[in-house]
């Protein structure tokens, strides 16, 4: 989409931008239990360089020291564990994110006629899907994106509980799970009759959405996940070293999602156990928002510039003056000043949707809560004759952003709000129609068709990330370039709160041009 403004400044997005720092409104609570007081249950070395990893992973997440709460060993019982939840849910506050992350071993007990799983506890309890959801219930309800990240296994992998795996693992690898069970007849000794460890079902029928609800497991119900001393969990070790920048940008989003990071841990786990006889590789699964983006970093390899002239075709009517002026109401008789079209160097192994992928990243970041409902006047444009028009409202107050991927997918215009226009507040309920009566978009080619992002965020993005330019008769235009640099830097942009509630609603629309 060609673009003709009047009386507009836009915005160019850096290509370079900081690793996420420390964001007061998250929290973690990080629980590690490799010593138990409890006869029987074999120790996990590795626990506590699992510990150290999560912590890793914590700050990774932008979550502050300050902001983490330990629980180890003999801290971690069952009364523990469960009030220290429900008081992360007390303190945190609405549009949070919060991480809970648990190392060691999971465990089956009978309840009534049925087997239920959960998560041994110090002294031999244990902490079932439903205690946890309930403990969790206030966090669910309130936070942005609430992430559990559970080390440990629910099953021996083979039936009965004694196996040939203990023996071939011994001084290598220790299963993480504890059968508490000692009837070897009942509920618990058949695998295929107890509940599957997922948490989502629990968690959602207390009110939480699975879009704001993540569970990363280190295997399956019916898998054993293992314990490397002096390392920590195979799980824990490929999503710390995946998550911290091991993981590739498969679909050159310009950021990587958990499903992105669950498929570079997996690897890790085959490599691991590829060579141990007679154990096969245990499941990394997500559960939830596979898509969420857990960590805001740089891509490998960043340009601070184009190599070549990326200016996109544009038109702009502006006085001939070096000084923003103030808004005038849009006339035709003001003078244009146009630009040739020029190839934005793209490199060729790039998809050419990539830059789609990009929107879909920020839209699938939405918090359902918040919903913005989106009016375009006119879904088809005539290049040369008709304006943008849309209507926005939203359900909460915020702020409203519009991102454009043109129809020739080579740059990213940030619309609204702009160097002219910056009043992008929105009050719940309240109906805003875009452009203002003091500039309008025209459509003006190429044809096809132009993806818009209408964003509706619970507070004002930081504008430090991005680039003021005036626009002048020889740079009428400026915008975001569609390189890594310059969508891992709308994603940043787009997502990452003031330290506030990080909550923003999001839809993704599409306005075909034709001549």
């Amino acid at each position: 989409m060609k673009l003709t403004i009047t009386w507009i400044a836009t915005l160019l997005i850096s290509a370079n931008f900081a690793v996420a720092q420390p964001v007061a409104n998250r929290s973690a609570l990080i629980i590690g239990v490799g010593e138990y007081g409890y006869s029987g249950v074999n120790s996990l070395d590795g626990v506590k360089h699992d510990m150290v990893s999560a912590a890793k992973i914590a700050s990774a997440m932008g979550i502050p020291n300050n902001n983490v709460k330990y629980l180890k060993n003999s801290e971690a019982t069952k009364g523990n564990i469960l009030d220290a939840l429900k008081q992360l849910g007390e303190s945190s506050g609405e549009g949070s994110r919060t991480l809970v992350y648990f190392s060691g071993h999971g465990t089956r007990q009978q309840v009534g006629n049925e087997c239920v799983e959960g998560l041994l506890t110090y002294e031999g309890s244990t902490i079932t899907n439903q205690e946890f959801a309930g403990a969790t219930q206030k966090i669910s309800k309130t936070s942005d994106k609430f992430i559990t990240l559970i080390d440990a296994c629910h099953s021996e992998g083979v039936v009965p509980p004694k196996s040939p795996t203990r023996a071939l693992l011994q001084n290598q690898l220790t299963p993480k799970f504890y059968m508490k069970s000692s009837t070897s007849g009942d509920a618990c000794s058949v695998i295929s009759n107890y509940k599957t460890r997922s948490l989502l079902p629990e968690v959602t029928k207390l009110g939480a959405l699975k879009e704001n609800f993540v569970q990363v497991s280190s295997s399956r119900p019916d898998e054993v996940s293992f314990d490397e001393p002096g390392k920590g969990g195979l799980a824990t070790q490929g999503i710390r070293d995946c998550l911290l920048g091991q993981a590739k940008d498969t679909n050159l989003s310009g950021a990587v999602s958990l499903e992105e990071i669950q498929q570079c841990a997996q690897n890790f786990v085959d490599s691991r156990l590829k060579n141990v006889q007679g154990i096969k590789p245990h499941h990394i699964t997500v559960t939830g928002n596979r898509n969420l983006i857990p960590v805001q970093r740089p891509p490998a390899v960043v340009s601070s510039a184009p190599v070549e002239a990326t200016r996109p075709t544009a038109v702009l009517t502006v006085p001939t003056v070096t000084s923003l002026p103030s808004p005038t109401p849009a006339s035709p008789a003001n003078t244009q000043a146009s630009t040739t079209p020029e190839s934005e160097k793209i490199s060729a192994t790039e998809p050419a949707l990539a830059s789609l992928a990009t929107l879909k990243d920020i839209e699938q970041q939405r918090n359902p809560r918040r919903v913005v409902d989106v009016n375009l006047s006119k879904q088809v444009m005539k290049i040369g004759k008709d304006n943008l028009d849309l209507s926005v409202k939203s359900s909460h107050d915020g702020y409203i952003y519009l991102i454009l991927l043109g129809s020739d997918a080579k740059s990213f215009y940030v619309l609204y709000p702009n160097g002219l226009d910056k009043n992008n507040a929105i009050k719940a309920g309240q109906t805003v129609r875009i452009p203002k009566p003091d500039w309008e978009v025209k459509a003006a080619g190429p044809a096809g068709t132009n993806n818009l992002l209408v964003l509706v965020s619970d507070t004002p993005r930081k504008l430090n990330t991005l680039v003021m330019a005036e626009p002048t008769a020889a740079e009428p235009f400026t915008y975001a370039l569609n390189d890594m640099g310059g969508r891992s830097a709308l994603i940043s942009f787009l997502t990452t709160s003031d330290g506030r509630s990080e909550s923003f609603g999001a839809k993704l629309l599409t306005i075909k041009e034709v001549k």
